[in-house]
């Protein structure tokens, strides 16, 4: 789930399994082939001849669940995993008849194309490697912009997209999306799939480019802030009591991480709850000029370094140990977090070689 404003490797850590079966609902007959997926991960298979799957290797957290097959209704699931836990879940799909001339045979009209291009500017970025990731059937999205700055869209069917630069594809259920004026939100399913390369140059390359995509991310601070690591990953944290964007208003401080977080019900899951907004600077690395172009200046932050807010929506908001926030658009994200979309986002799973993670 993303909320955004324009205001402003695998873990070693004791992991989950899921296993069960997928029949059909109406004939009670196994159902091969059915899709069995975590979203925003690597972690997927398809059921066996009699309808088996099982996931392993899943970090403690929560987790959506996806079942779905061409045919069939889609299915999802919000779980919480806790370490080492072993969970079986056997689900019916029940038949549905999709109408595919309604799908592949829309008026994709120039009014269509505009609006598309208006679409992938906020759903997939444009950040550096935007113009790498291609939908490959955006024919499936259905477009509504009765409203001057507004922008809904869905998809008839999942979205097949290549993202080239960081070497993945994607598999995306569009749930919902909406945009109106400077809020843009969506909510829906990816799975990811690393793409083969053609040489060790081109791995090097999306190794290269994962790593720059999750340094300075939103999940990159998370982990820092549940470790305690802010200051060692590149980070600087202050409070602004009020919805100001001045680079140093007097009710700006710094506050520590430990005001911020208290232990939720579970072992693995953590409360995050501040007042105002949280402006977050990660010093590592400069703002693009893409950037700068995006927010037309209007709220740059500190020169040289990449200045982002969060605002929470619900309080407090629940964080599982991968950066996982629980709640549907808990959190609201700004500046150069806001910048970031689908074109630099990496499996939930995904660390850089060397990236100190203390679970």
């Amino acid at each position: 789930m993303f909320l955004f404003s324009t205001e402003g490797t695998s873990h070693l850590y004791a992991q989950a399994v899921i296993e069960g079966r997928v029949i059909d609902s109406e004939s009670k007959n196994p159902l091969q082939g059915t899709h069995v997926f975590l979203s925003g991960t690597k972690i997927g298979t398809s059921t066996d001849t009699t309808g088996r799957y099982i996931l392993k290797g899943i970090p403690a957290g929560a987790h959506r669940l996806v079942i779905s097959m061409i045919g069939y209704g889609r299915k999802t699931f919000d779980l919480k995993l806790g370490p080492e836990e072993i969970k079986t879940m056997d689900f019916g799909l029940k038949p549905v008849v999709y109408e595919m001339n309604e799908i592949y045979a829309g008026d994709l009209d120039k009014k269509w194309k505009k609006r598309l291009e208006h679409f992938e500017e906020l759903f997939i970025g444009e950040t550096k490697w935007a113009e790498s990731v291609v939908i490959l059937n955006p024919e499936v999205l259905r477009f509504d912009a009765n409203f001057w700055g507004r922008l809904n869209a869905k998809a008839l069917a999942p979205l097949r997209i290549e993202n080239r630069a960081l070497g993945y594809h994607i598999t995306y259920y569009l749930d919902e999306f909406t945009h109106n004026g400077t809020r843009t939100r969506w909510d829906g399913e990816p799975l990811f799939t690393e793409m083969t390369s053609s040489d060790s140059l081109q791995q090097a390359r999306w190794e290269q480019n994962r790593r720059e995509a999750f340094y300075g991310s939103l999940r990159h601070f998370w982990l820092a802030l549940l470790q305690d690591r802010l200051k060692e990953e590149g980070f600087l944290l202050y409070n602004l009591r009020e919805s100001s964007y001045r680079p140093y208003p007097n009710n700006r401080y710094r506050i520590s991480p430990k005001r911020l977080i208290s232990q939720a019900e579970e072992e693995y899951l953590h409360h995050i709850r501040f007042f105002g907004r949280l402006e977050i600077i990660y010093t590592r690395d400069k703002e693009d000029r893409r950037y700068l172009e995006w927010t037309r200046n209007f709220r740059r932050g500190v020169k040289g370094s990449q200045v982002s807010w969060l605002e929470l929506n619900e309080r407090p908001i629940t964080l599982d140990e991968d950066g996982e926030v629980l709640e549907p658009y808990g959190a609201t994200q700004m500046g150069y977090f806001a910048f970031h979309r689908l074109a630099d986002l990496t499996p939930r799973e995904y660390r850089p070689e060397g990236f100190v993670d203390l679970k």
